[in-house]
């Protein structure tokens, strides 16, 4: 009878074990088929209530390949796809700090509540990922020592009325 019981016991640990998903392995790319020319982040807050705030990072190039698209962009444990501006990439996150939540009693209510996303990536605080497909194949790089200009406040116009 011990010997049952202690051979349960020890099955049930192994598979206890084994049913803890891993965080997936993201190989970074080493050469990417771009050259970054300036990378930095900024903060933003808007000059009206409501209005929120945020970081932009910023991504100029010296080089890129015709056939490089880029995709997304994961910074301070957020994601957002890329805005493609002249010569640069931008990515917009915006701070969900005011997100409406659902609380109640009734759980089926509490279940449309949105979880934020996790990025599959350890970054430190001046590390970004940016995500690119190149010949229908997807990848990604890692960016570190990204500058922090200063914040922007909004609005930067002069508010004060002259009579």
């Amino acid at each position: 009878m011990k010997h049952l019981f202690l051979t349960i016991f020890i099955l049930s640990q192994i598979s206890c074990g084994t049913s803890k998903q891993k965080e997936p392995e993201t190989n970074f790319t080493k050469n990417p088929p771009f050259s970054i020319e300036k990378i930095y982040s900024q903060k933003w807050v808007a000059g009206v209530k409501g209005g929120g705030s945020g970081t932009n990072l910023y991504i100029a190039f010296s080089k890129v390949s015709e056939s490089v698209v880029f995709k997304d962009l994961y910074f301070r444990n957020k994601k957002t796809e890329v805005s493609i501006s002249k010569d640069q990439v931008i990515g917009y996150f915006k701070n969900q700090n005011n997100r409406d939540v659902i609380m109640d009693g009734d759980a089926t209510k509490e279940a449309a509540n949105i979880p934020p996303e996790k990025i599959p990536f350890q970054l430190k605080e001046n590390e970004a990922v940016i995500s690119y497909s190149e010949n229908g194949k997807t990848y990604f790089y890692k960016i570190s020592n990204i500058e922090e200009k200063e914040m922007l406040a909004y609005p930067n116009a002069n508010t004060k009325i002259e009579n």
